[in-house]
């Protein structure tokens, strides 16, 4: 048979940990699976890494272009992120009949209907299994493993950054600003963390997992996002005294109206919770379908080589159905622009919710918010006074019975405007 010809752009973390892999596992795909795979070309801007690659065999360049002009390359690895060169390079790639795989999670996000649309014109595939949840195969488990069942349900902690910040804000009882800064000495947050601590990249995976299971496309810009910044070390305390752990939680639901429920925000979890255990750099994702029950993934949702691994299964299955003459084994055609799901406005959905008001310790301050949220017809499940505060600023904790999140933000509204009020309300929603 002849050799399948595999092109890479970007030798970074990732694109490093895919050479390393392929040259170690490529004779055992040869003989055991009958995949005459090669690396042919690498493409980077830095030299030092062409230097570091050049020993395996593959012409080492820093013209990407190089990979698309090469007619014998059939799979195009793209490993360098972003929105702008990435999306050409992609689009170009898939109008040359490459068959194309990314770990890009915000191209695909914010620009996926043009992506698939363009490869189901070529007849070419797009793979991504490495663009969520690293090294845990959820892609797979989506569109392959779980292709019997409704989707009723997703939940997944899906950023490490944030979910090591949380950890140790529990465990060691830091601020936020302390957990970060810790975060990066380990190398487990970036020098501008923002992408991560203020949701956008776990809206990224959550708007792909929500397009795989609703079965159409949810605009990235559709799903309403929270970080975790304003998240303090008092909340935390709180929290766990009552008996849940925060996490910054994706939730997917499917309702009985017309919308499909998708948001990123963080979550109080019950500490029997499954997912509350799930702690440090891990992932997880929970799913319920309506034929096999609950199922859970978890693992390492980024690093080097359990990325790395997501990118080399993808490049297997790609060569497997290059080897059968089979040019799009998977059909993506819902992933369009044409059908856009509807999503459940932020305003719309019910839950129970952790209250922290910051009030002047005087009579009638709890009576007057009570009685706001009751003619909002927000019901208290539980209220906790903490002493040990000064009496111009006392943290006044209030669990709700389910509420409409409109209702609750109109009776904040109102008791925000009151002289008693000293603070910012920190609210958080509870999922059970």
């Amino acid at each position: 048979m002849q050799e399948i010809l595999i092109g890479i752009v970007g030798a970074g973390t990732v694109g490093g940990g895919v050479i390393k892999i392929l040259n170690k596992r490529i004779e055992n795909l040869r003989q055991e699976q009958g995949l005459p795979i090669r690396i042919a070309r690498i493409a980077d801007k830095d030299p030092r890494r062409q230097a570091q690659f050049a020993a395996y065999g593959a012409i080492c360049t820093l013209d990407a272009d190089s990979i698309l002009n090469d007619p014998a390359i059939q799979i195009v690895v793209e490993l360098v992120g972003g929105t702008t060169f990435a999306k050409e390079f992609v689009l170009a790639a898939l109008s040359r009949k490459k068959h194309v795989i990314t770990a890009n999670k915000a191209l695909l996000a914010e620009h996926g209907p043009l992506i698939f649309e363009t490869a189901a014109k070529e007849n070419v595939s797009v793979y991504f299994e490495a663009a969520v949840g690293g090294g845990m195969p959820i892609i797979k488990t989506l569109r392959e493993g779980l292709v019997a069942n409704d989707i009723l349900s997703i939940k997944t902690i899906i950023n490490g950054t944030c979910n090591y910040i949380l950890t140790k804000m529990s465990r060691e009882g830091l601020s936020f600003a302390a957990a970060l800064d810790e975060a990066q000495k380990r190398g487990y947050a970036e020098t501008d963390p923002t992408l991560d601590v203020s949701g956008g990249d776990s809206g990224h995976k959550v708007a792909i997992l929500a397009s795989l299971a609703g079965a159409g496309y949810v605009p990235f810009k559709s799903i309403s996002i929270e970080g975790i910044t304003e998240i303090g070390k008092n909340d935390i305390a709180f929290a766990s005294e009552l008996g849940y752990t925060i996490k910054l939680l994706g939730i997917i639901k499917k309702s009985n109206d017309e919308y499909l429920d998708v948001r990123v925000h963080p979550v109080m979890l019950p500490a029997r919770h499954i997912l509350a255990s799930v702690s440090d750099v891990y992932n997880a994702v929970l799913l319920e379908g309506d034929a096999v029950g609950q199922i859970l993934l978890y693992g390492k949702g980024a690093g080097e080589l359990p990325t790395a691994s997501a990118v080399v299964s993808d490049i297997i299955d790609v060569a497997h159905n290059i080897s059968c003459r089979i040019g799009v084994r998977i059909p993506m055609r819902y992933y369009s622009s044409s059908h856009e799901l509807s999503i459940k406005p932020i305003a719309l959905i019910e839950g129970r919710y952790y209250l922290r008001f910051t009030v002047q310790d005087k009579p009638g301050v709890l009576a007057s918010i009570a009685g706001l949220l009751g003619e909002e017809g927000i019901s208290l499940a539980s209220v906790m006074q903490k002493e040990g505060f000064s009496a111009k600023k006392v943290p006044v904790i209030i669990l709700t019975h389910v509420a409409i999140e409109k209702n609750l933000r109109s009776a904040l509204m109102r008791i925000e405007a009151m002289n008693y009020i000293k603070d910012h309300t920190q609210v958080i929603r509870i999922e059970e």
